[in-house]
């Protein structure tokens, strides 16, 4: 009897260990994230955003992160924004909404794509998809949607996508609400700014390598 006492003890002390570990991760790694968030270009010239007058922001020489060269940290935050995204979104469209995907050949190649089959992983060849959309929850509900959920969970499949800088991360937000999004591998742009925009660059820079 004492023996099972302990053992339950012991387990109990094992169990807010781990409860506390779990909470110190998550807190750090959203730390590092709002730490890496993108910024809004308030700029005249569209030169890109002028991250120095920013409160505990990174220096501009380390953002946009790029896969290969993203800091531990902002890599498990990239993980739960993402993963708490499409299961969010997962579960509240079979709740209260409804999609279907025809699972043909042009779907299956798609995901091929996704998968880096093809040739896309060897030359490194990025994947671009536009579409038309009526609200700023169509490309996060979509995307999350649209694949396979074992594909939808990891980050290295995910798209990059961006936002309008006024909705999604502008000066009101705060810090962490922006590390939050660019976690989810949203990166700002600036309607009307033009094609050679500096955010618009940033973006091109994640689409060329893949």
């Amino acid at each position: 009897m004492l023996r099972a006492a302990a053992s339950s003890s012991s387990w109990r002390r094992h169990l807010k260990t781990g409860k506390r570990i779990a909470a110190g991760t998550v807190l750090a790694s959203f730390t590092a994230a709002a730490y890496y968030r993108p910024t809004a270009d308030n700029s005249t010239d569209n030169n890109g955003p002028d991250r120095t007058t920013e409160t505990f922001c990174s220096s501009p020489q380390t953002f946009p992160y790029l896969r290969n060269e993203t800091p531990f940290l902002v890599s498990i935050a990239r993980g739960l924004s993402l993963g708490v995204t499409t299961l969010a979104i997962r579960l509240f469209m079979n709740t209260y909404g409804s999609y279907e995907i025809e699972n043909d050949k042009e779907y299956a190649h798609f995901l091929k794509l996704v998968l880096g089959g093809d040739g896309r992983s060897d030359q490194k060849a990025g994947l671009l998809t536009i579409a038309n959309h009526r609200s700023l929850f169509d490309d996060p509900g979509v995307m999350s949607c649209v694949l396979p959920l074992w594909i939808g969970l990891q980050p290295k499949y995910q798209r990059w996508g961006i936002c309008s800088q006024e909705y999604c991360f502008n000066d009101a937000l705060p810090a962490v609400a922006k590390g939050y999004i660019g976690a989810g591998q949203v990166l700002p742009i600036c309607r009307g700014g033009g094609i050679d925009q500096k955010l618009l660059l940033d973006f091109a820079r994640h689409l060329a390598l893949g």
